[in-house]
C-alpha cells in the first residue's frame, strides 16, 4: 500500500495543504485556531505515514536517505515549541520540503545536485581564486582613486562578486574609468572570465551530472525490464525442451523401445534409412 501510486498522491496532497496552512499560518488571521487543529491533523497524517512505512519495510526503511529525512522532519514536528524547544517551531517549514521525497522527478534532481559537488567544487574552487586574484589586483589599481569600491580586500572582494553578477556593473567601471582610462580592459577580461566561462563551467558540470543521473535510472529500468524478457524467452524454451521430451517419450512407446541413432552419412549428417517412417 505505501508504494501505491494513489498513497503517494494522497500524500502528496497533505503536504501541499500542510504548505498552504503554515502560509495562511503567517497572516494572524481569525482562523488561526482552526489552523492549528489543521496542523495537529497534517502531523497526526504524517505520524501515520511513518508507522506504515516502518512496519512495511522493517530494517529496510533507514536504508534510503530520504526516509532517514522524513523521518527527521515528523520527528522534529512532535517536539513540543514552546518553553526551551520554541526555537523549533522554524522547523516546521522543513515539512514543506517532504514534497521532494514525494516527487520521484524532484528527487532525481535533488540527487544529481549531490553528485556534481565533487566537480562543482573543483570547479568553484578555481573561481574563488580568479576572485581572490582579481580582487588584490584592483585594489592595488584602484584603491587610492576610487576607495568606495576597493578600500581594502574586503571592499575589493565585494566589488568583484557584483561585477561577476554583472549587477550594477557599469556603475563601477564608470567610477573608476575617470582616473584610469583603460581600466577597462580589467573589467571586460574579469567579467567574460567570471561571468561567462566560469559559471557555464559550474552550469555545465550541474548539467552533466543530471543527464548521467537520469541516464541511470533508464539504465536501472532497462536493465529489469531485459531481465524479465530473459526469463519469459527462458521459459518458453524450458516450455519447448518439455515438448520435445514428451515427443520422444512418445516416439519410444510407439517403436516398443528407445530410438537407434542412425548411423552418420558422408555429409557428417544422418543416414537415410532404405525404408521407415
Amino acid at each position: 500500500m505505501v508504494e501505491s501510486r494513489w498513497f503517494s498522491n494522497v500524500m502528496l496532497v497533505v503536504i501541499l495543504i500542510n504548505a498552504v496552512i503554515l502560509g495562511w499560518a503567517t497572516y494572524g488571521s481569525s482562523a488561526l485556531p482552526y489552523l492549528l487543529i489543521a496542523e495537529r491533523v497534517v502531523i497526526g497524517v504524517f505520524v501515520v505515514e511513518m508507522t506504515l512505512k516502518v512496519y512495511a519495510w522493517r530494517g529496510d526503511f533507514f536504508r534510503d536517505p530520504w526516509n532517514w529525512f522524513d523521518f527527521f522532519v515528523v520527528a522534529v514536528s512532535l517536539v513540543p515549541t514552546t518553553g526551551p524547544f520554541a526555537v523549533l517551531r522554524i522547523l516546521r517549514v522543513l515539512r514543506i520540503l517532504r514534497v521532494i521525497t514525494a516527487v520521484p522527478q524532484m528527487r532525481i534532481i535533488i540527487t544529481a545536485l549531490f553528485k556534481a559537488v565533487p566537480g562543482m567544487g573543483t570547479v568553484i574552487g578555481l573561481l574563488l581564486v580568479v576572485i581572490y586574484t582579481s580582487g588584490i589586483i584592483a585594489q592595488q589599481l584602484f584603491g587610492e582613486e576610487v576607495p568606495e569600491f576597493f578600500g581594502n580586500l574586503g571592499t575589493s572582494l565585494y566589488t568583484m562578486f557584483l561585477l561577476m553578477t554583472t549587477e550594477n556593473w557599469p556603475d563601477v567601471s564608470d567610477a573608476v574609468l575617470e582616473e584610469h582610462p583603460m581600466a577597462w580592459i580589467f573589467f571586460v577580461l574579469y567579467i567574460v572570465l567570471t561571468a561567462f566561462i566560469m559559471l557555464n563551467l559550474v552550469i555545465g558540470v550541474i548539467v552533466t551530472s543530471m543527464e548521467q543521473e537520469v541516464n541511470e535510472s533508464r539504465w536501472v529500468e532497462d536493465q529489469e525490464m531485459e531481465e524479465v524478457q530473459h526469463e519469459a524467452v527462458m521459459a518458453r524454451l524450458t516450455e519447448l525442451g518439455q515438448q520435445v521430451e514428451r515427443l520422444n517419450r512418445m516416439l519410444v512407446e510407439r517403436d516398443g523401445g528407445p530410438v537407434p541413432e542412425q548411423p552418420l552419412g558422408r555429409e557428417g549428417g544422418a543416414a537415410q534409412p532404405a525404408s521407415g517412417l
